[in-house]
């Protein structure tokens, strides 16, 4: 047999079989890397509907003592309703980070209002809320390094050139509108 004939086949046949290896190794790892960062997603929403399901509550317990700031209560009930009303997660994740500026303003009327501040309905409110937001906290961490791995992976080469072939898009981190990214 012809080993010219076997190397100019089996050359070409090797490097399809290891191009072809690759492209499905790399589709399937942008897979598994994006939905890691979809199934965080889940978590941080789950745990921003705590924190927001907490506003009502809170809103009522401050206009008692606050009643003057009720633009800042009925903007916070606006977008309590417009983030559970949002269709996609960044939609979600941009209100929710818009109502957790809201939200702080509305907690630190308290420091206006010292009546407000020895209120036990609002202290009880106060404490769930840091605790739904320490939760919050790590469940945003690690979206946010699972959507890092995903969007390095999607600017390495050679996988760039493979996430583009297939339209695989970047995540937005989540963070605070006032603070960096954790």
């Amino acid at each position: 047999m012809n080993v010219g004939l076997i190397l100019g086949i089996g050359i070409p046949a090797l490097v399809v079989l290891i191009g072809g290896s690759y492209i499905y190794t790399t589709y399937n790892r942008l897979i598994n890397l994006r939905m890691d960062a979809e199934r965080q997603t889940s978590h941080v929403q789950v745990h921003l509907k705590k924190k927001f399901d907490l506003i009502p509550a809170l809103a009522e317990v401050v206009k008692g003592y606050a009643s003057h700031e009720k633009g800042t209560f009925e903007e916070v009930t606006r977008l309590r309703s417009q983030w559970g009303k949002a269709t996609n997660s960044d939609e979600k994740m941009k209100t929710a980070n818009i109502l957790e500026g809201m939200l702080s303003k509305l907690l630190v009327v308290q420091e206006r209002y010292p009546q407000l501040k020895a209120d036990r309905s609002f202290q009880n409110i106060q404490k769930s809320i840091g605790w739904v937001e320490r939760e919050l906290v790590k469940e945003r961490k690690l979206y946010n390094r699972r959507v890092s791995s995903y969007n390095v992976k999607l600017q390495e080469f050679p996988s760039n050139i493979i996430g583009k072939m297939f339209g695989f898009k970047e995540k937005e981190f989540f963070g605070k509108p006032d603070a960096s990214l954790e």
